[in-house]
């Protein structure tokens, strides 16, 4: 846009709107990967707090039934399917109750089913002499990450970089009489 043969230009060039177009487009790129990236972390985070509940149950089962916290340990990985708790009492009923948990029942938020998440349990006495028990849980995650060094359901999701552990040390007073 001309004013007379010597006038002013107005208004924008077709290479000004392309520059501001592609300059926008960059910000919305940049913008759209942030909201993923906010996904995937909100996502890590919730199972990160229910695999912590998980831990925090198994915990306190063990901590409350101190004198027969070696009931507890298992060999097998837990959570890998549900389990039948009928006649069960004591530390068999609360590992398989766990192990129900672990696999996903009682679980409101995914409609009965939270098996998707993949959540397992291990419960181990490192050294026998020793009165401390290691409670491990351990969850598959979106992101790839490192590899834990913790062997609980080591290959139980897959790639282990996506696999994820939270631990917890319950250890019995050994008082003399």
């Amino acid at each position: 846009m001309k004013q007379g043969r010597y006038g002013v230009r107005r208004g924008f060039t077709m290479i000004e709107i392309l520059i501001s177009i592609v300059i926008t487009a960059f910000g919305l790129l940049g913008l759209a990967a942030f909201a993923s990236k906010a996904t995937g972390m909100s996502v890590d985070a919730t199972q990160r707090a229910r695999a912590a509940a998980l831990l925090e149950d198994m915990a306190s089962r063990v901590a409350n039934n101190k004198s027969n916290a070696e009931a507890y340990v298992s060999a097998t990985v837990m959570g890998a399917a549900v389990q039948d708790c009928t006649g069960l009492n004591g530390a068999p009923l609360d590992r398989c109750q766990w192990n129900n948990l672990l696999a996903g029942t009682n679980d409101a938020q995914a409609g009965g089913n939270s098996a998707f998440l993949g959540y397992r349990g291990c419960i181990s006495q490192p050294n026998p002499v020793d009165p401390a028990f290691v409670i491990t849980v351990a969850w598959g995650s979106i992101a790839e990450g490192i590899a834990p060094a913790d062997q609980c359901a080591v290959n139980a999701f897959g790639n282990d970089a996506n696999r994820r552990v939270i631990r917890s040390l319950v250890r019995r007073a050994a008082l003399a009489a």
